[in-house]
């Protein structure tokens, strides 16, 4: 009996090396279509890496690399979470310009969390140079959306400007979603 609990505790430990070993079905297809070029791939699989999912072991750099090549190639969600990472300094050096850079690329994909996010740091100056127009703005693409806290943003800060700089956001806010922030 001793012998066949060892065996079946060395069988079970070697199936659990292999399912911890990426051997799962969903992270070797994400693996082959992430190698293939498929953002949304990298995307899913740096999220695994991220947080060390799916018997995938956490890997913060790998993670951060995926996330890049995906934002590089313009998709909003890799864009909007590199903005975060960089803005919180987390897994990344803290880098304001580059939080703005990446929510400024999801921003003009019509993403509402990116659009806030933008917004602030545009109202604070940080990481882009201050200004109230973009930063009412971005509040207002971001209110059309019901994003939280959007309204609060635009009533604010619209009671704290000129009717110049009113004026000035009012006529941004169409082009927006064209315009390179950076």
């Amino acid at each position: 009996m001793g012998k066949c609990l060892l065996w079946l505790m060395l069988i079970l430990s070697v199936l659990a090396e292999d399912c911890l070993a990426g051997n799962d079905p969903y992270v070797l297809q994400l693996q082959e279509l992430a190698g293939q070029g498929d953002d949304e791939s990298r995307f899913a699989l740096a999220l695994l890496y991220e947080y060390g999912e799916q018997g995938v072991a956490r890997d913060p750099e790998k993670a951060v690399a995926l996330f890049l090549q995906a934002g590089q190639a313009g998709m909003p969600a890799a864009c909007l979470y590199l903005g975060i990472k960089y803005e919180n300094g987390s897994g990344v050096v803290r880098d304001p310009a580059a939080a703005g850079h990446w929510y400024g690329c999801a921003a003009r994909k019509g993403w509402a969390m990116a659009q806030f996010f933008l917004a602030e740091l545009y109202r604070n100056g940080k990481g882009v140079r201050r200004d109230y127009s973009l930063a009412l703005a971005w509040y207002g693409l971001a209110e059309e959306q019901g994003y939280p806290g959007a309204k609060e943003a635009v009533t604010q800060l619209g009671q704290e400007v000129s009717d110049a700089e009113q004026e000035r956001a009012a006529s941004l806010r169409s082009g927006l979603l064209k315009l390179d922030t950076q």
